[in-house]
Parts: structure tokens; sequence; C-alpha cells
């Protein structure tokens, strides 16, 4: 190696030894927001409106609760329900008797000193569930470990765009992620265009579950749920948007939308971002129907190809 191949490898050397030198930014706090997250609906139990505030983006810290002087919701009839946070920790409950019914609409307001935060929402009908059928599915494509596919069978109702978010749960405990935002218009994916979903029975996928891991799995002896929630157009769009900011990975990430805050339905009273507020408030009549998946000869799902 000559004099000069020396002193080349040395700069390489330095340079090598310099990029591993610790990075420090300092990154401006942001201002704090009120986060609301109340889906409110017209199941007989306790109706929870969460209050919190942002955190900062790099913080490692948990969200504060937001302790608002009072929580109120009101409907079209004058009727008042006052919800309250009994453990100080952003929760704010109401219980007694069922708060939403079909047609209403209901108000919103959140007071904190001089910051007012309001959102309306209607309370629309929805369809109620006929039955669950339900067949086995070997290992394969759909599951490892093979599952029961439940398929649900509710027909949408006639005469107008209707949208719908589906929810389901394995023995009572309902199935985390995006596959639990299953959002239709009509029961199938969108009006196509021409009303030509409307009034007609749920499709795949919208209308069946399948196991996409082991612990949703079902086998024989569990108990399988289906909720069809009405929802408002509007909340259809919030879900959406939902559903394009958890896009990642893959060729996913190719078409996922950049990375913002959702638009949120709660106005307030001020201008600045730090008196404005983020999430949503959706009142939902709900239809449910539990079935125990047993050995039933000749079980099969009404769209099977079988």
């Amino acid at each position: 190696m000559n004099f000069g191949e020396y002193i080349l490898a040395g700069i390489v050397l330095v340079t090598l030894i310099s990029c591993e030198d610790a990075i420090s930014l300092e990154v401006d706090e942001g201002e704090t927001q009120l986060v609301v997250d109340g889906f409110l609906n017209n199941k007989p139990e306790v109706q929870k409106i969460v209050l919190l505030e942002t955190k900062q983006f790099f913080s490692k810290d948990e969200q504060t609760p937001y302790i608002a002087d009072s929580v109120l919701v009101t409907d079209d009839l004058n009727n008042r329900y006052v919800f309250e946070d009994f453990d100080g920790d952003g929760t704010y409950e109401w219980d007694d008797t069922v708060l939403v019914h079909v047609d209403r609409t209901y108000s919103l307001v959140i007071k904190k000193g001089a910051d007012i935060f309001s959102s309306s929402s209607l309370a629309k009908p929805v369809p109620q569930i006929d039955s669950i059928n339900w067949e086995y599915e070997p290992a394969g494509l759909v599951d490892d470990n093979g599952t029961y596919i439940a398929e649900l069978v509710v027909r949408d109702l006639a005469g107008q765009a209707d949208y719908y978010r589906v929810k389901w749960a394995k023995n009572g405990v309902f199935v985390k992620g995006n596959s639990n935002i299953n959002l239709s218009i009509d029961g199938a994916f969108s009006d196509l265009g021409q009303g030509d979903g409307d009034g007609v029975l749920f499709i795949p996928p919208i209308s069946t579950f399948a196991a996409t891991d082991f612990e949703d799995s079902l086998g024989l002896g569990d108990t399988f749920t289906y909720e069809v929630l009405s929802i408002e157009k509007s909340t259809y769009k919030f879900w959406n948007s939902v559903l394009d900011q958890n896009i990642s990975g893959g060729i996913g990430a190719l078409f996922a939308t950049p990375t913002s805050n959702a638009k949120s339905n709660i106005k307030s009273n001020h201008n600045e971002i730090s008196k404005t507020a983020v999430g949503w408030f959706s009142v939902s009549m709900i239809s449910s129907m539990d079935q125990l998946i047993f050995n039933k000869a000749g079980e099969k799902l009404s769209f099977s190809e079988n």
C-alpha cells in the first residue's frame, strides 16, 4: 500500500467513526388539545365518553385526563344526561336505563372554564339480525389452525342509503384492530352508484367473519357475537379516515394517507389550536345476536359455493 492509499484509508476510517456520533435534535413542543372519544348507543349498559389531552409526538408518557367542569348530553326532547368522572381518569359515565333512541338527535356539550366544546349526532335506524350461519373451514389459506366461519344474516333497510359498522366478538371479547372496523353502505362496500345494494342481504366479507389468527379462531363450544351499528354518513367517513391512517407495511404503504389527525366533529368556541379538539361524537342503534357454535349437520354459509 503506498502513502496515498494510507491517507485514503485513514479518511475512510475517520468518516466511519464520525458516523457513530449520536445526533440530538431539539424539538419544540406543540400545543396540546382535547381528545374526545364519545360513541354512545342504545344498549342497557354504562355509556362512556372519554376525554384526554393529546401528548407530544416523541413523548413516552401516558395521555393526561381532561378534567372538565361538566359533560352534558341532551336530546331533541329536552332530556338531559349528565356524565360524571368518578375516578378522575377522564372517563365520564352515565348509567340509568337506555340513553339512545332511534330518530332522536343528541347534542354533546363539554365545558371547562371559558372553553366550550360541542357536537351532535342523529340516531339512525338499524335492521334486526335474522340469524347466524356457520361452517367449518379446514386449515389452509383462511386460518392455519382451522376455524368455523360465522355469517351474519341481515337485510339492509330499503328506501335510502344506510351506513353501518359491523363488530364481532368471541366469547364476549370483541376482536381488536382494523378487522373490527368493518364498514358498509347498504350491506355492501358501497351503493354501487345505482342503489343496487338497497334492501338486500349483507354480502361477504361484510357479513362473514373469518379468523385471521389463533386467538380469533372459532371452535365448538365458542359463542360468537355479531353487532350491527347504524351510523351517519359523516361517522362512516371518519372511520374510513381512521383506517387510512392505519395502513402500514408492504404495498399498502404506497396508498396510505400521510399521517394527520382525522377530521373531527367537535366544535369549539375558540379558534386557537390549543382551544380546539380532535376526536368524534356519535350515537348508534345496535342490533346484536349471539350464537353458540355446535356441530350441526348440514350447516352451510348462504353464500357458500359448496
